[in-house]
């Protein structure tokens, strides 16, 4: 009789470390990509059924009303696990810092295409009209400036553009989009970590 009830408790005691170790939590995920500095759309979150973890610290579904409106604080990527830190209520700009909108074509950037967060170069280039509208002397060649891709969009078929938003220092900002304006640019990928 003692035997079978040593079995009995030892099944009972597996069966409740087994439903402990299965236990499901629902958690908001990232539904399709969302670009840094995007506000985020309900369309944007799903809800994921996940084990619960205690080294895991995604946001619970309940809170999916409080986190429309938000914005991305870094990239987030379909099928992730939504965290507190990636979201924000701001648009995900440093003190001092622009966003700047540079339309190029193919052969301003690298072929293999940019990502967010990369570190670039943006170089003047030699154009067509000259110098003249980037707000800088006559016959001057303007500054390269270091930038930070903030997303990339799809390339127009009609127009064949692909619009690159970087991050660059507000006192940049100006002198480079006079000279996204006139298409006289180039983007240089620079080594990670520089």
């Amino acid at each position: 009789m003692l035997s079978v009830l040593v079995v009995l408790l030892g099944g009972l005691v597996a069966f409740a470390a087994g439903q402990m170790l299965t236990a499901h939590i629902e958690v908001l995920a990232v539904a399709q990509d969302v670009a840094v500095g995007s506000t985020i759309t309900a369309d944007d979150l799903t809800v994921a059924s996940v084990p619960s973890d205690p080294h895991l610290s995604p946001i619970p579904a309940t809170e999916q009303s409080r986190v429309v409106g938000m914005v991305a604080q870094v990239p987030l990527v379909r099928g992730g696990l939504l965290t507190q830190a990636q979201v924000g209520a701001d648009n995900g700009l440093a003190a001092g810092e622009l966003l700047v909108a540079l339309p190029l074509k193919e052969g301003q950037f690298p072929a293999r295409g940019l990502t967010a967060g990369q570190r670039v170069l943006i170089v003047p280039t030699p154009g067509s009209t000259g110098s003249g509208g980037t707000g800088v002397a006559e016959g001057a060649t303007p500054p390269s400036t270091e930038a930070t891709v903030a997303e990339v969009g799809p390339a127009n078929p009609t127009t064949q553009l692909t619009v690159v938003d970087v991050r660059l220092p507000h006192d940049d900002g100006p002198t480079v989009a006079q000279l996204a304006s006139t298409g006289n640019l180039a983007l240089i990928l620079l080594p990670a970590g520089s």
